[in-house]
Formats: C-alpha cells, sequence, structure tokens
C-alpha cells in the first residue's frame, strides 16, 4: 500500500491548523516585561485619602499614618516542549503543497516551530485567562495559582443577570452589581469595563429587548439582520464573544477557556492591574539574563541522523487586584 505522504498525483492541498486563542491578550491590558529572576514580587500599597480637618492659623496640624505595605512572592511557569526530527522522516516525503517536491530537514523544522509557537501562544493566552479569573489553572486542571488565596481575599459571588427571561432594568442590574462594585473596590482612574463572555451568555445578552432596542437608537438596527455582533455594550460594559476553538478546548480538558454560560468582567486601562512577566531559560548561558517570551534550540543528535529541537517558555501572568475581577453568569 502506497505512504499517503510520498510522492503521489496531488489533487488538492488543505492545511487545516487549529485556531490559537487571543483575545485577552488583545485586549492590550497585560503590561509585559523580562526578568532576570525565577520568581516576581507584587508590592501592594495601600494608599490612603484623608479629609483634612482645619486647624486655627499657627497651630499644629493633622498628622497622617503611613501607608499599609505588603508584598507577594510568585514563582514564574516554565513550559517545556522536548521535540526531534529524524533524517529519515522526510527521506522520499512530497512536500507540503507540491506535487513533485520532497520535503527537505528545514522544512520539517520550520512546520514542528510553528506548532510548538501556536502551542506557546495558546498557553499564555489560557494563563492570561486564569489571571481575569482570580485562578490561574494547568490545561490539566491543576491550580497553579490562586490570587485571592494569595492576596488573601475572598473571591466574589458570581452576578447572576438572570437572561432566561425577559430583565427588566437589565443595563441598571449590570450597573450596580458589576460596573459600580467594580469601582467601589478598583477606587482609582480607568478607561472602561470590558467583558469577555462565553457564547450563550452572549447570545443571550443580546436577545435581550433592552439591548437590542438599544442599538436601533443608536441606528445600528441593521447589526438586527446578523444575530449578534461579536462586540457590543450594555449597561455600561464591553461585551465581547470569546472563541476558544475546538482544538483548544480539547487541549484544555474538552473546556472552553470561557465557559458558555458566563462572562469574565474586568477595567481596562488600570497600570499594572494585569502583568506578564517572561523569566530566563534553564539552558547554559541564559540564568540571570533578561527573560524573553520564549526559546527556541536545534541541537544535532550525537549520531548525526536528526536534530533534537527544544522550545521553552518561562511566563507568570497575574492580576495584582483579584478583588476587582468579576464573574457573570446568565
Amino acid at each position: 500500500m502506497e505512504d499517503e505522504f510520498d510522492i503521489v498525483t496531488l489533487t488538492a492541498t488543505i492545511n487545516d491548523q487549529p485556531f490559537v486563542p487571543g483575545q485577552m491578550g488583545a485586549t492590550g491590558v497585560f503590561d509585559e516585561e523580562g526578568v532576570p529572576t525565577l520568581t516576581v514580587k507584587v508590592e501592594e500599597q495601600n494608599g490612603k485619602l484623608d479629609i483634612i480637618e482645619p486647624t486655627p492659623r499657627g497651630a499644629p496640624g493633622q498628622t497622617l499614618d503611613d501607608d499599609d505595605r505588603q508584598s507577594f512572592t510568585f514563582e514564574v511557569d516554565h513550559f517545556e516542549i522536548n521535540d526531534s526530527v529524524n533524517a529519515d522522516e522526510v527521506q522520499g516525503v512530497r512536500m507540503f503543497g507540491t506535487t513533485d517536491e520532497l520535503e527537505v530537514m528545514e522544512n520539517r523544522i520550520e512546520t514542528k516551530l510553528a506548532r510548538h509557537a501556536r502551542s506557546m501562544d495558546a498557553t499564555l493566552e489560557h494563563q492570561r485567562i486564569g489571571a481575569a479569573k482570580g485562578i490561574i489553572l494547568s490545561g490539566k486542571g491543576k491550580v497553579l495559582h490562586n490570587l485571592y488565596d494569595r492576596f488573601g481575599l475572598a473571591m466574589p459571588a458570581p452576578v447572576v443577570l438572570g437572561l432566561g427571561a425577559p430583565v427588566s432594568g437589565l443595563a441598571t442590574l449590570i450597573k450596580g452589581e458589576v460596573v459600580h462594585a467594580i469601582e467601589d473596590e478598583l477606587d482609582q482612574s480607568y478607561d472602561r469595563i470590558h467583558a469577555l463572555a462565553g457564547r450563550d451568555l452572549h447570545a443571550a445578552l443580546w436577545e435581550q429587548k433592552e439591548v437590542r432596542e438599544t442599538f436601533l437608537a443608536d441606528n445600528q438596527g441593521y447589526q438586527l439582520r446578523d444575530g449578534a455582533p461579536d462586540v457590543f455594550r450594555a449597561g455600561g460594559v464591553t461585551w465581547e464573544r470569546y472563541r476558544t476553538g475546538r482544538r483548544a478546548s480539547a487541549a484544555n480538558g474538552a473546556g472552553a477557556f470561557i465557559a458558555d454560560n458566563e462572562a469574565r468582567v474586568f477595567p481596562v486601562g488600570v497600570p499594572e492591574l494585569f502583568i506578564t512577566r517572561f523569566a530566563p531559560g534553564d539552558w547554559n548561558g541564559l540564568p540571570n539574563t533578561m527573560g524573553l517570551p520564549r526559546y527556541t534550540r536545534l541541537k544535532a543528535m550525537y549520531n548525526d541522523k536528526g536534530y533534537h529541537l527544544d522550545s521553552q517558555m518561562n511566563a507568570i501572568s497575574l492580576c495584582t487586584m483579584p478583588k476587582v475581577l468579576r464573574k457573570v453568569t446568565i
């Protein structure tokens, strides 16, 4: 039987590459930096605001207490892929997308590196979604960092919108239970409130009469013909449909990064509210250097019959004020 990857007549080419989720990173809320250490420290300073009482002219003024400060240390997570390419893998194998060209070693290496890059990108996005939830998990569900526990905070209760039926005063409900709650905990300036929503919650919110009528009033009624737009505003929040993708969901234990019936809500425009730090790799010459987003190395096998191909990422993504995060459900 002829090998399907040998030189044969090619009638069609389909490059079925998986969708890589990345909307959390695309929001631009994460402050990225490289660090030369394997740990990062988050320092919290609870600044105080005082209303100063008047005093007689010439008399002593009011004294102020010092701000409260504390720090929290986190270990940077290490993610590594160990791969290889054997010389015989490309022997007599047709190059993808051609009818009569043989694949060469360089092409096979580039193909594998591209897969490494997709996997690293998906892993970083998964980590950042965890930061927006306040609990960062591995792909298999292991708790890597519970930010609520580390900061000594209680996890806020989910906000249930009741979208299974028409909701009267929906915008007021969202404003009060979500926006105002975030503002009270944040207690500083921000640009906007953003929500990454699972598909079911996103659709259910769009189907609410109040939301659709608002679009009509804003002369955006043409969008009603196409179903729920991927991004719309309601109750002072920008709601964006989050797409995980079938294969990313499978890699995440058959679960979407954000569940279909929920949304994760957070403020945008707050300096260093979300951070990503990249630590150095653990190969020779890298310790104590400034960390880069990822590393790849190619090393010939001792018998000269192929190459070892390794990639790694040393990254941690955190929300430095998890008390401002909110989960919203249908």
